[in-house]
């Protein structure tokens, strides 16, 4: 619908899932009943967390305004890229610091000069290089993984470097437009995976691990038996072997290892601990926790999006029953970008209101055990397991009785 049709004759639009975000819901929304005519907004919803919230809240979305635009400016890894591209355009003076948050710039500003890409004069700071700022629009860090058909060179896509091991590793099926590609090899130096085309019985889904640990704590409400946490983490994250599942019945044909280097990602973080009595208080035997606290990350994840303009792929969770760093049952989200994107900070911020929407959510949903509509995740690393519905509910229900004392 963008390219160039005159879309004022529209009279209806279908949304086949939620976009996303409400901002991208009433852009589709408005694509039907131009030139002041009525309109016809018909929502489908899918299996999604969000999505099942939205159909048992539609308040949720005629009720309020469109997301807060989030973003971290004082996360270096942004910032630097940004303060070449300003100089390259025209060099930099201490007048124009203000603009780029202040200190934060001149905390920036040492670091760039010393790897070369400006340089510092009396008059301010200049870009060095002939060429333009090389910049990843993208954002994620990290050249673009190459997707290339083996027998004849051609460059089918690209995929983002941290999303490649888990989806164009060796083995993996490539969906690209339709038609389904085998990985025949990942090389992770030159940043090419090698395909062809082929049109197996199965699909695949790769397991990884992660592991977090908390660097440091901006802030913290510390509620006894709840403590709520925004902070710095260093997110390990390893891709270890793939399952191949039958597409009909989803049957698991089998695992296979794999051999993948572990990836750093230092990054900010939302995280709530409870204590063994609010453990107690929810109902959870210590068998139950794992489940119950892996169900509510994955919820938690499904819903930021109502709060934050991100989607659940901007964003990452770990969830244990004894964070060697806490000391407690822990669950974390994090932002899925190096240095933070600001998303987990809005959690911090919404938490009451967040962590309702995930228990409601949760609460709403009419499958018996969870499902992809509640707490089923399409990119979890341990397969779905083990996930725990009823208990995510009342470990939810203690946390928003804490929470709002």
């Amino acid at each position: 619908l963008e390219l160039g049709v005159d879309i004022a004759g529209l009279d209806a639009v279908v949304l086949a899932g939620f976009p996303g975000t409400l901002a991208s819901l009433w852009q589709q929304a408005g694509r039907a009943g131009r030139k002041g005519l009525g309109a016809l907004v018909v929502f489908v919803a899918r299996d999604d967390p969000l999505d099942t919230f939205l159909v048992h809240h539609p308040e949720a979305v005629f009720g309020r305004p469109v997301e807060a635009t989030v973003l971290d400016p004082e996360n270096p890894y942004v910032l630097g890229p940004q303060l070449c591209c300003a100089a390259a355009e025209l060099a930099l003076t201490e007048a124009d610091l203000p603009l780029f948050g202040g200190p934060v710039a001149e905390a920036v500003l040492p670091d760039l000069v010393r790897r070369g890409l400006l340089r510092h004069r009396p008059t301010g700071w200049y870009w060095t290089d002939r060429r333009r700022p090389d910049l990843d629009i993208r954002g994620t860090g990290g050249e673009p993984v190459r997707v290339v058909e083996g027998a004849t060179g051609r460059v089918l896509g690209t995929v983002d470097a941290w999303a490649a091991h888990s989806t164009v590793h060796q083995g993996a099926v490539y969906l690209h437009q339709g038609v389904s590609y085998l990985v025949d090899e990942l090389e992770l130096t030159d940043g090419v995976a090698l395909v062809h085309e082929d049109t197996p019985d199965w699909s695949t889904s790769a397991r990884d691990t992660t592991d977090i640990r908390i660097a440091s704590t901006l802030r913290a409400r510390d509620l006894g038996d709840l403590t709520l946490h925004h902070g710095t983490v260093d997110v390990t994250n390893q891709v270890v072997s793939y399952l191949r599942r039958r597409h009909l019945t989803g049957e698991v044909l089998d695992e296979t290892p794999l051999d993948l280097p572990a990836r750093e990602l230092r990054t900010r973080a939302v995280w709530y601990t409870l204590s063994e009595a609010a453990l107690t208080e929810a109902r959870l035997e210590p068998a139950d926790v794992p489940g119950a606290a892996h169900a509510a990350e994955h919820a938690a994840i499904g819903l930021l999006p109502l709060f934050a303009t991100c989607d659940r792929w901007d964003i990452g969770g770990v969830s244990t029953a004894l964070h060697p760093d806490t000391g407690r049952m822990t669950v974390f989200v994090y932002d899925g970008q190096p240095g933070g994107a600001g998303f987990a900070a809005r959690g911090y911020d919404t938490a009451e209101e967040w962590l309702r929407s995930t228990r409601e959510a949760v609460a709403a949903c009419e499958c018996e055990a969870g499902c992809p509509s509640c707490v089923q995740s399409p990119k979890c690393g341990n397969g779905n397991e083990p996930l725990d519905k009823t208990g995510a509910v009342r470990l939810l229900d203690v946390v928003l009785r804490h929470l709002h004392h």
